[in-house]
């Protein structure tokens, strides 16, 4: 079986990995993987066709000025997708450029099945969408279980998998006392900075990241700071670390290897008290460790005017909106301030109970302790396919 799977960011490789390991688990012979993924997909056998990275932009205004470089990929990625012919075109959340993608391959092939994993949030934006992603995706594959009735409704097949945080091993002691060890860490108030895994979000949140947390630093200054920066980003990151505060620990790849970085990343979410992080998948991965969080956000100026016009819904925070509470602070767009950011964190470090409850509440209704997520993934993948060849 060959499979061209898409991701366009670091989310979506974890998604793509996980799956490949389900399907691993699930059929005889391990598929042949085609396609465009970061380093948790390669090192799982995928052939890219170009670095993921390239992907890695958000907002209308950061799409257009890149639009030439996207546009070249775009149709690289189309070629290869009708010169390899796979059984399958599983395509990974970035719906800008996957539903592009999506909508070519119908018109020139309709008998390659498109899967679309990480249901569009058509809750959110244009519930109208639903019915036109019918015309260019065959199936959908969704993280949380509110979801499906949307596309059902207006007759897209879509099934709950459950979301991978669930089957995600947090960090042992022993990374935890190595971290704590290698930092001198020890009893102080451990506080996250998580300000994006994109070039353009590091750009917009750290300046104001840093200066909420030297805020935040005066208020309480005993507390640690860690920057967990991604392998793509890292070295990008660096110019920022002027506006952090003094001490902050800057966790990288770099002096201490991807392995190793990868084990204290986890260590640092088990040991905060309190992370300040960039809105996104991010919030799943610190409930997922009891971390209590305080989200912000930005973008340019001209996104923000637009998608504040098309937003649905008064969240855009994962952990309220599986349990229809509002407990998770969110300082977004023109609310995106250190005065604000700091308040809020100020007021979450004093009070967590409610965050607590809703994290347990988010991982039980996410999946926790059931068929694991990719593998329940896998197998609806596998199913709708022996169905579409059968029609």
């Amino acid at each position: 079986m060959k499979i061209f799977i898409i991701a366009g960011e670091d989310s979506g490789d974890k998604l793509g990995s996980a799956i490949i390991d389900g399907l691993i688990k699930t059929i005889d012979v391990p598929p042949k993987i085609v396609g465009i993924g970061g380093n948790g997909m390669l090192s799982r056998g995928l052939e890219p066709v170009f670095p993921m990275s390239e992907l890695s932009v958000m907002g209308f205004v950061e799409i257009a000025f890149q639009y030439k470089n996207l546009k070249k990929r775009l149709n690289q990625t189309i070629s290869s997708i009708l010169d390899e012919k796979p059984d399958v075109l599983l395509t990974i959340d970035a719906p800008e450029f996957c539903f592009r993608i999506a909508k070519k391959i119908k018109e020139l092939n309709k008998n390659i099945p498109i899967v679309h994993y990480v249901a569009p949030s058509v809750w959110a934006w244009r519930p109208n969408r639903a019915k036109k992603i019918s015309n260019f995706v065959d199936h959908i594959l969704a993280l949380f279980p509110f979801e499906p009735r949307y596309f059902h409704d207006v007759g897209v097949r879509c099934d709950f998998v459950g979301h991978p945080i669930v089957s995600e091993t947090l960090a042992d002691e022993e990374s935890v006392t190595e971290l704590k060890k290698v930092y001198s860490l020890s009893d102080e108030p451990i506080i996250l900075c998580l300000p994006g895994s994109r070039k353009s979000e590091i750009d917009r949140l750290m300046p104001t990241f840093g200066e909420t947390l030297k805020k935040f630093s005066n208020a309480l200054p005993n507390a640690k700071f860690i920057l967990p920066s991604t392998p793509d980003v890292y070295e990008y990151s660096e110019k920022y670390l002027d506006c952090m505060p003094k001490d902050i620990i800057f966790l990288t790849p770099k002096k201490i290897g991807l392995e190793k970085y990868l084990e204290f990343k986890k260590a640092s979410f088990k040991i905060s008290h309190l992370a300040l992080a960039a809105s996104g998948t991010v919030s799943l991965e610190l409930a997922a460790n009891n971390t209590p969080m305080v989200i912000g956000y930005d973008m340019n100026f001209l996104s923000r005017q637009i998608i504040g016009f098309m937003l649905k819904t008064d969240t855009v925070n994962l952990v309220n909106l599986v349990t229809g509470n509002r407990n998770i602070p969110e300082c977004i767009g023109s609310n995106f301030k250190s005065e604000k950011l700091f308040l809020e964190m100020v007021r979450v470090y004093s009070n967590n109970l409610n965050q607590i409850k809703d994290f347990k509440t988010t991982m039980d209704l996410l999946g926790l302790n059931k068929e694991p997520p990719n593998v329940r993934a896998a197998n609806s993948l596998l199913n709708f396919f022996e169905n579409f060849k059968t029609v």
